[in-house]
């Protein structure tokens, strides 16, 4: 039995949660807030403690007074700066994000994507298939030409099926410019298998997604399938945008 001083311990992981998505979301909503959100809890902490007699009291015996509002500055606020694509440029919005333009216009610089090899259970034939109509789809308005995919259907989504069939796919092929798989969601052990061959073992650009990635409505899936696209072009060498900063 090993015994923890809480004071003295930090949470470093929230790999628990994961299972769980409504803890997982009051989680993230607590992380995650605006300033004038933190504002409020901030203000509210100290009228809290201005309004409790024993904790006036200890900052009295102390000589300290807390005051009911927090010191404001004057903050120094950087000019926008300009976002450059192959033939045009844009200031980014309020929310700072700029995913519409990079999807609905030309990087600088793309990659076509003409020789890639799929791999996936046979139990999810009908996501890949709907994931490469939509990258074909998708990549025309990015100035990416996506070409049909070599396809290996696996039996089962086992760790060997993967390997086996990536290592006999990768040595029966000249040339492989990526390598895209389709993987059962929460398998954090396919994953890190499928990195560990094609990073160390067979050197290959790879791109694995979840299926739960490609559940859901259209929307959202044309959206992940954008931001695959994006991600693909950097790893074959692409370069999607730049700015105007100098050296």
């Amino acid at each position: 039995l090993v015994l923890l001083v809480p004071e003295l311990t930090f949470l470093t992981g929230l790999s628990d949660l994961r299972k769980n998505s409504r803890m997982l979301k009051e989680v993230m909503w607590e992380m995650v807030q605006s300033p004038q959100q933190h504002y409020q809890r901030l203000t509210s902490l100290l009228r809290r403690v201005r309004d409790t007699p024993e904790a006036s009291r200890e900052l009295e015996r102390w000589g300290l007074c807390l005051d009911t509002d927090i010191y404001r500055t004057q903050g120094h606020v950087l000019p926008a700066e300009r976002i450059n694509l192959r033939h045009r440029s844009f200031l980014p919005a309020d929310d700072l994000g700029w995913h519409r333009e990079v999807t609905k216009e030309v990087p600088i610089a793309v990659i076509s994507i003409n020789s890639w090899l799929l791999v996936y259970p046979k139990r999810v034939q009908h996501l890949a298939k709907d994931l490469v109509a939509a990258m074909r789809s998708s990549s025309g308005a990015m100035g990416i030409q996506v070409a049909q995919p070599t396809v290996q259907e696996l039996r089962d989504d086992r760790i060997e099926s993967y390997v086996r069939s990536i290592q006999s796919s990768l040595g029966s092929q000249d040339k492989v410019q990526l390598l895209l798989c389709i993987i059962p969601s929460g398998r954090d052990d396919v994953y890190g298998a499928i990195k560990k061959l094609c990073c160390v073992q067979t050197p290959v650009p790879s791109q694995v997604i979840n299926t739960q990635s490609l559940t859901g409505h259209p929307g959202k899936i044309r959206s992940v399938v954008q931001k695959v696209l994006l991600q693909i072009n950097c790893k074959l060498g692409g370069q999607l945008w730049g700015v105007d900063i100098p050296l």
